[in-house]
């Protein structure tokens, strides 16, 4: 097993786990998932092992080969000398990758024609992402942790700037770091509300350190009103550091109650097909008509 197989892996190990623990405790009854979320929830999941993520890794190698024939491994000595430094620099630096390519996915239609089109293949390929369970009744799952379409590995550029650090022999940092971005962003999705316990404590000072912990760090319930149909559903758009929410992107949303109405609405064919949900790439829906 390669190092990129490992960090899959962890996580899938991880999310499996709290999926189980979701389906034992309830929390995926009663309409908040259906049979088609676990479908896809399993289709892009092995897409993501099996196919896109060596298909990135292949494609980073082959480039970098042909135009610097001698950049494999060649940052290696920079996490050995300083693997500290490097591994918060790498977390840091993609967490803000991967927040920026959400953020245009959330954002306002650019004036730019080119723009316009390549901001629709985000929004579309986000799609399956935010939509689970039955209308009205739907709810957030660490199942959709990986789940979007089939274009997102392709188009998402901090995926990109992972497998290229891998690529060039942070090896150790590729490792750690992305299995904490990956653990954090799958325990951000699971359906549970542990932060809420600290957003409504009875000791002010408790609610205090909560929400400027919240500031810093993403929590459940944040990134589950990114989930919400409603005013904070293009908030918080980072998985892990919130502090890019707060003083880069100004889209931090801290509430102190569970979102009341989740998803996106689905669409009848969405709803009958996952394959459909997953490779669809029509986008007109999104182009100014």
């Amino acid at each position: 097993m390669n190092t990129n197989d490992m960090v899959a892996a962890s996580v899938l190990a991880f999310v499996l786990l709290a999926a189980f623990l979701e389906w034992l405790s309830g929390r995926s009854g009663n309409g908040a998932r259906t049979g088609g979320d676990w479908k896809i929830a399993g289709l892009t999941t092995v897409m993501m092992v099996v196919v896109q993520r060596p298909l990135v890794l292949l494609i980073i190698g082959l480039s970098l080969a042909a135009v610097f024939p001698t950049s494999a491994g060649s940052l290696s000595w920079l996490e050995q000398s300083y693997f500290w430094p490097t591994l918060i620099a790498f977390f840091c630096l993609e967490e803000l990758i991967h927040g920026a390519g959400h953020y245009f996915a959330h954002s306002r239609r650019p004036k730019m024609k080119w723009a316009q089109t390549l901001q629709a293949f985000y929004k579309l390929s986000h799609r399956p992402h935010h939509i689970s369970g039955d209308d009205e009744r739907g709810q957030i799952s660490v199942t959709q942790t990986f789940t979007n379409g089939w274009l997102w590995w392709f188009i998402m550029p901090n995926y990109w700037f992972q497998l290229a650090c891998l690529y060039l022999g942070l090896t150790e940092v590729f490792l750690w770091g992305t299995v904490a971005k990956g653990l954090w962003s799958a325990h951000t999705h699971c359906n549970w509300n542990y932060d809420l316990y600290f957003h409504n404590h009875k000791w002010a000072w408790v609610r205090k350190t909560m929400w400027g912990l919240a500031h810093i760090i993403t929590f459940p319930t944040q990134h589950h009103h990114h989930h919400a149909r409603g005013k904070n559903s293009a908030k918080n758009v980072c998985g892990s550091l919130a502090i890019y929410d707060w003083l880069i992107f100004d889209t931090l949303a801290i509430e102190t109650s569970r979102p009341e109405v989740y998803g996106w609405r689905q669409s009848e064919r969405e709803q009958k097909s996952v394959f459909h949900r997953y490779f669809n790439t029509d986008v007109k829906q999104y182009l100014p008509r």
